[in-house]
């Protein structure tokens, strides 16, 4: 009986061991990487005018704007018409990483949102798209430190 009660309080504990350990993996793992153009990775109300948005964040961002001053699969601004820009990956092949930066005003602040229109499979890639969430959540809060941001998979944090 005694053996029984031992193999048991084992097979529990290995299973919670077990529990724990899937719970920890999947917290490390960033939140999955999809292109979709209806659903915004990044959404903010900040107060601030429209081009005032679109100029931090692509000075904040850091990205060139020249597609020769970056290596292949480097991200750099890929050029603005209205109140949108555009970014992009270098790819000799037309498939690389796009990307859609929009703003636009509403009637208590301005509305900026980050849509990723493609996605290539390059995981080296993957990573820099998640420091570059980071960085557009980052550059929205040091415009509007009041910035209710959005991201993807994330609650709003004030």
């Amino acid at each position: 009986m005694m053996v029984l009660l031992l193999i048991c309080a084992l097979a529990v504990a290995g299973a919670l061991a077990g529990v724990v350990a899937v719970a920890r993996r999947s917290r490390e793992r960033p939140t999955r990487i999809e292109a979709n153009p209806m659903n915004p990775r990044v959404s903010a109300e900040v107060h601030a005018g429209e081009e005032q948005v679109l100029i931090h964040l692509a000075r904040a961002l850091g990205l060139p704007s020249d597609r020769d001053a970056v290596g292949y699969g480097e991200i750099y601004i890929a050029g603005s018409a209205g109140m949108t820009m555009k970014l992009a990956s270098r790819s000799e092949i037309g498939r690389g990483f796009d990307a859609e930066v929009r703003v636009q005003r509403t009637r208590r602040a301005s509305l900026a949102e980050y849509y990723i229109l493609r996605l290539p499979g390059d995981e080296t890639l993957h990573d820099r798209i998640v420091g570059l969430d980071e960085q557009i959540d980052g550059a929205l809060r040091s415009l509007d430190p009041q910035a209710q941001v959005r991201r993807s998979g994330r609650p709003a944090l004030a």
